[in-house]
């Protein structure tokens, strides 16, 4: 088994193959992993290195110039990923450590259209490196359409007051459809926020580059990586403004990128804070509806900012066992709202974060507690804020603790906050960073 390991040196990118086994790295690897023979023997595995090296490269001379500082990458590797077709439900309830966790390790980088699967790992202040040139030359900021300036509408302000600290907890949905049931969303920020045809949400960050809940791209429970659906900013039924993208769309450059324990069986500190997806689209919408920022608050900058969520909650929805979700719009008696798919909804008021768990190495909690109601496939939705007047996504909601059914874990009077987001750690907003230098 050939395990490439790449450097992207001055001037040139150099790729040196090195006859390595992978075992020992790649035990705890869940899913469907088969080894290839031999590396030469299928095509796309060579092709998609050459591809993911080539996106590295001119992601490094875009950013820094021909003349760059020498960044050293290791590619190695996987498998073949088992694709599937469904609906991407949320993950699990995971419990969580007291214990800091290191590091992610890399990334798990797959392509939806070869099925191959890689892991990129890179050192730490090289990282650190990428991420400051990155937010230096303003690609951690929200823009318009082609790069322009980001608008300065505020749709979300001013919110009649802070919501109370509870959302299904006290069993009240105070979501607002957000979207015109004809039209395509075209308000500003609203239509850099995707609906996932899988069931997820998703948040354009750059032209052609998503965050999104990780079990929205790998479902740890079926072991499949989701394919074949569309990315589509601005969605109400079947209109949109903005166009879509199916992901993937063969022969065109597509990737998902998740930390790497979260394609592990067993990671230390438990999966759910791993759960965070990037995509790099095939297309590039972003360049008709703009994309948000994203950023990295302190807890009690987190505590005080007024937070909002918005997403695509599914109407009817039911879990992966086939029951019932309970916590659909309008399944709320007192709400009076009749859910309708497909659409934008979100909190008639900014919503409250609570506690923080699962503290990396470095001290920052990777996971929070929140207020604002959400349900099935508003998993990757953003929580988001308002820095100096334009938006900043600060997290991605990923689950909710308690009344997802009839049989879960009922919400208690004490269930002030009863959904969980994972936050943008200064780690993840590093990859999320690199990631955004590919084919900006």
């Amino acid at each position: 088994m050939s395990v490439p390991s790449c450097r992207f040196l001055q001037r040139a990118a150099v790729a040196a193959l090195a006859l390595l086994s992978p075992l020992a790295g790649q035990a705890q690897v869940i899913g469907e992993v088969m080894y290839a023979d031999g590396f030469d023997e299928d095509p796309s595995i060579q092709a998609d290195l050459d591809s993911l090296q080539g996106a590295h490269t001119e992601a490094l001379q875009g950013l820094f110039g021909s003349g760059g500082p020498a960044v050293a990458l290791t590619i190695t590797y996987v498998g073949k990923g088992r694709r599937g077709e469904g609906d991407a439900y949320e993950a699990p309830v995971m419990g969580t450590s007291s214990t800091p966790s290191p590091g992610i390790g890399g990334v798990s980088a797959f392509n939806p259209d070869t099925g191959n699967e890689f892991r990129i790992q890179m050192a730490g202040n090289d990282l650190v490196d990428i991420e400051a040139e990155t937010a230096r030359v303003g690609r951690q900021n929200p823009a318009g359409p082609n790069g322009g300036p980001s608008p300065t509408d505020d749709p979300d302000s001013p919110v009649p007051g802070r919501a109370a600290p509870k959302a299904w907890s006290n069993n009240s949905d105070n979501r607002v459809l957000r979207s015109s049931l004809t039209e395509g969303t075209t308000s500003w920020p609203w239509r850099a926020i995707a609906e996932h045809s899988n069931r997820c949400t998703g948040t354009l960050v750059g032209p052609r580059h998503v965050v999104t809940a990780g079990h929205c791209l790998y479902n740890r429970t079926s072991n499949t990586w989701s394919s074949a659906f569309f990315v589509t900013p601005g969605r109400a039924g079947n209109n949109w403004s903005y166009g879509r993208s199916r992901v993937p769309t063969p022969g065109q450059f597509t990737w998902y990128f998740t930390p790497w324990q979260w394609r592990q069986a067993n990671p230390g500190g438990g999966a759910g804070q791993y759960d965070l997806g990037i995509i790099v689209l095939p297309d590039r919408l972003g360049d008709q509806t703009g994309w948000m920022g994203y950023a990295t608050l302190g807890n009690s900058d987190l505590q005080n900012a007024l937070v909002f969520n918005r997403g695509f909650p599914w109407c009817n929805a039911v879990d992966q066992n086939g029951n019932a979700r309970t916590d659909d719009v309008g399944d709320d008696p007192n709400s009076g709202l009749t859910c309708v798919d497909r659409h934008l909804w979100g909190d008639a008021s900014s919503c409250s974060i609570g506690n923080f768990h699962d503290v990396d190495g470095d001290q920052w909690a990777r996971r929070f507690d929140h207020s604002c109601d959400a349900s099935a496939a508003q998993s990757g939705s953003p929580l988001y804020t308002y820095l100096n007047g334009v938006p900043a996504v600060i997290g991605v909601h990923t689950t909710s603790l308690c009344n997802k059914t009839a049989a879960d874990v009922p919400c208690l009077p004490t269930d002030q906050r009863p959904l969980r987001a994972t936050r943008f750690t200064p780690e993840y907003r590093a990859w999320i960073s690199y990631f955004r230098n590919w084919k900006p």
